[in-house]
């Protein structure tokens, strides 16, 4: 490859070792710094003086200075695969072994081995690395492990599947028992934890007929997504967060549930403090909507204190 190609697929930044490959000569590439054409960044590593000193000329710049399957990490992997739309302010890298000295802007760890993938022309962690290492990082709760683990899944970045195989080989996650459970739920559509919590406490554990998850409609010509609808018999559950209905959300949920009551369906509406501490007169609620519905199952006691059972079904 030509040194122009090399510069501008690096925006900018070039090693000593390309630049050599590329037909320069050592005299050349300091006749290219001292002349102010080139800018040391560090020792063997170089960027053309009055070219934009980018995100992407930092990110090839640190690439560069990790080496031969060296790789970008964290955030800066999750920007790379298209995940995150923010770049990072801080780069990250990690390579096997070796040190090096750390670049202005960045943060290096090291690692007894390291896949790599090419994303954006920069050799970054694989999707299912680059999951699990954020979901292990320090402060990091089990909810939002599991609304990150659902992201990448459903943005069609990584399967469960290679996610299940990568946390074989992190025995010691602090999220593996978490992340383990939710893959199959995931894998249906589950995208939260409260949508996780209202499929196993409630639906599951009472018996009650597994719902289709994030089902989408049209509704007064709008594309809406329902959390979870048992279609055969037109109820749908929105499992709704503490914080995360008010003012124009309310008016934008009451109207959905108007349109959705054209077509026949009945909408259920659960908060947190019914999923987390009634799940039991929740899935009471619903046995009863089914059954006004047409089915025709048994609920199913959760523990023996369960109330379930007891629902009076007119």
């Amino acid at each position: 490859m030509s040194l122009d190609a090399i510069l501008r697929r690096q925006h900018g930044v070039v090693s000593h070792d390309q630049a050599l490959a590329s037909g320069l000569t050592s005299d050349a590439v300091r006749w290219r710094v001292t002349s102010g054409r080139w800018e040391r960044i560090t020792r063997g590593l170089y960027r053309i003086r009055h070219a934009p000193w980018t995100w992407e000329s930092r990110a090839h710049a640190l690439a560069l200075r990790l080496g031969p399957g060296g790789a970008l990490t964290l955030e800066t992997a999750a920007h790379l695969h298209g995940v995150e739309t923010q770049q990072p302010q801080v780069i990250t890298g990690a390579m096997v072994g070796r040190q090096v000295q750390r670049l202005t802007g960045t943060r290096v760890g090291r690692r007894r081995s390291l896949d790599v993938v090419e994303r954006g022309g920069l050799p970054v962690t694989p999707a299912a690395t680059t999951v699990l290492d954020l979901t292990a990082r320090p402060g990091v709760t089990w909810r939002e492990t599991v609304h990150l683990v659902a992201r990448w899944v459903h943005r069609g970045v990584v399967t469960t599947g290679q996610l299940e195989l990568e946390l074989t080989r992190l025995r010691r996650h602090p999220h593996r028992r978490v992340i383990s459970t939710a893959l199959d739920p995931v894998a249906h559509g589950v995208e939260s934890v409260l949508e996780l919590r209202s499929l196993r406490r409630v639906v599951i554990a009472h018996g009650l007929p597994t719902p289709t998850l994030q089902t989408r409609a049209v509704q007064g010509g709008a594309r809406v997504r329902r959390d979870a609808e048992w279609e055969a018999y037109g109820v749908i559950l929105e499992s709704d967060g503490l914080l995360a209905h008010g003012g124009e959300s309310i008016h934008r949920d009451r109207l959905r549930d108007r349109h959705a009551a054209r077509s026949g369906r009945i909408t259920l509406r659960a908060g947190y403090a019914d999923i987390e501490f009634g799940p039991c007169e929740l899935a009471a609620d619903i046995y009863a909507t089914l059954r006004t519905r047409g089915y025709r199952g048994r609920i199913v006691p959760c523990r023996p204190a369960c109330v379930a059972p007891r629902v009076d079904i007119a």
